[in-house]
């Protein structure tokens, strides 16, 4: 586990607060409000000032007489709101708007409340938590802009792979265009080898009606044609010894085919050598060495960044949670507890932190993209943390409570003692079996007084030991006979 100061719990139980923990309550959905029906009027009351008169029989279509509303009785149109929303709750929003008029804009604002908030849930069946979730996301990928930017740069790479799954050759194009466009052409050039040494390993056919034509190019821009042109009329010379000095001349001589095929075969050594020759091979890995060496120490630059980082975030989580705790840790029932109780539930909440964040996706996903930027900030990495951390760290911190101290809000500092010395009972069995498995001392934390040792006590061949012991730094406690250390 990790070590006692995994929250600072210094100044956090100072006072007594005999208060209960207020939860903070869901925000609002910023809607515009739905407006309720109007005031009811009732239309069966006479005019001001006109004579009452008898009312009419009404009849129904089957000729039957309708019968009279019962006196007092609601009609469904007179409730405020819709039929979306709950009759006990429209019920309740008549009572409220016919208690005093000037509740009806009150009750138009709760009815729209209301609904807006239902219909929110239809959306988002989590409630508040999955629209952060879905706003924190939105804001990932850029919003609408972002995400319109995403689905075109999906496009053109499916696209890309159509069109090399086709073997289309407009991919070339576009590469080529691409690379003119930002400057970037010389990579044709790189690429070019690589990718004829691939077709020629896995098509051979196909390299050879690939390089068929700019051999042939290759062929006549070096005038093969003509030499061979020359070579026929030379030969077709009547006189043996001109036709062979000729064709001779024409193969061997100065600007011969001989000399044209031996410049291409020294060349194409030369390419070769340069690539195998020792000289090479010894600068290919110096260069190698001097890659691997700053790529080493890239590395080291980024752990000790990374480290940093880590650093402040973690106390960005003592401060944020600590702050959180401390209400808590000001209530009677809390006051029994000591440091040692206390680490347990620090080293809880911190775990239940770490567990909430590794499950948080677009936490997740914002943290990656930051890490993977080619130069990461370092500000921006800490202040969406903090962020992050402080959204939550209320909820972490009361569930963890609630959890491990269901009565915290009922017991005072009496039965907060005595859970605590529950808490510290189990801990000190859990350390005394561990003792007696590993067969060492318990260790305490001051020595005991020479009437609280068992100066009697002997080993197993009937020996006294306790003075030899004493001078190692341990002894037998009289009455439980616990073997016990005060030396780590």
């Amino acid at each position: 586990m990790a070590e006692e100061s995994v929250l600072d719990f210094a100044d956090l139980g100072s006072a007594v607060v005999d208060a209960p923990v207020v939860e903070t309550a869901a925000p609002v959905v910023d809607a515009p409000v739905v407006e309720a029906d109007a005031p009811v009027v009732n239309a069966d009351a006479p005019a001001v000032g006109a004579d009452k008169k008898e009312a009419k029989t009404q009849y129904n279509s089957d000729g039957s007489p309708k019968e009279a509303a019962a006196k007092g009785a609601t009609k469904a149109e007179d409730l405020p709101g819709t039929d979306k929303t709950p009759k006990e709750i429209r019920n309740s929003l008549k009572a409220l708007r016919d208690l005093d008029p000037s509740h009806a804009q009150a009750v138009k604002q709760l009815h729209g409340a209301f609904e807006r908030w239902e219909a929110a849930k239809q959306i988002f069946p989590g409630g508040v938590k999955e629209m952060q979730t879905a706003k924190e996301f939105s804001d990932l990928i850029g919003g609408a802009e972002g995400y319109e930017t995403l689905t075109g740069v999906k496009a053109a790479a499916e696209a890309s792979d159509a069109k090399l799954y086709e073997g289309n050759v407009d991919l070339i194009k576009d590469i080529e265009e691409d690379l003119k466009s930002t400057g970037h052409l010389d990579a044709l050039g790189k690429l070019a080898p690589s990718f004829l040494d691939a077709v020629k390993r896995n098509d051979s056919k196909a390299f050879d009606a690939a390089i068929a034509p700019h051999v042939l190019s290759m062929l006549e821009t070096d005038n093969l044609p003509g030499v061979i042109a020359g070579l026929e009329q030379a030969l077709s010379d009547p006189d043996p010894a001109k036709a062979i000095a000729a064709a001779k001349e024409l193969i061997t001589g100065k600007y011969g085919i001989k000399q044209w095929y031996e410049g291409l075969s020294a060349e194409n050594k030369k390419q070769k050598a340069a690539v195998l020759s020792p000289e090479k091979q010894a600068l290919d890995k110096e260069r190698a060495d001097f890659v691997k060496q700053q790529a080493d120490f890239k590395t080291n630059q980024t752990t000790v960044f990374k480290n940093s980082v880590a650093s402040v975030c973690e106390k960005a989580n003592n401060t944020l949670l600590g702050t959180q705790l401390k209400p808590f840790l000001k209530m009677p029932y809390f006051q029994g507890y000591g440091k040692e109780n206390l680490v347990p539930l620090g080293n809880t909440i911190k775990n239940n932190l770490y567990a909430a964040l590794k499950a948080d996706t677009v936490y997740q996903a914002q943290m990656k993209s930051m890490w993977a930027a080619k130069e990461p900030d370092r500000a921006k990495i800490e202040e969406y943390h903090r962020t992050r951390v402080e959204s939550i760290a209320e909820e972490t911190v009361r569930s963890t409570v609630q959890r491990m101290y269901p009565n915290y809000t009922k017991g005072g500092a009496a039965a907060g003692r005595i859970a605590a010395a529950a808490d510290k009972k189990a801990v000190d069995t859990k350390v005394e079996q561990k003792a007696v498995t590993s067969g060492k001392p318990i260790y305490v934390a001051q020595k005991p007084s020479r009437e609280a040792l068992d100066m009697d006590h002997v080993d197993k061949s009937g020996k006294p030991d306790a003075v030899i012991e004493m001078i190692n730094g341990r002894g037998f406690l009289k009455g439980s006979g616990k073997w016990v250390t005060w030396r780590k």
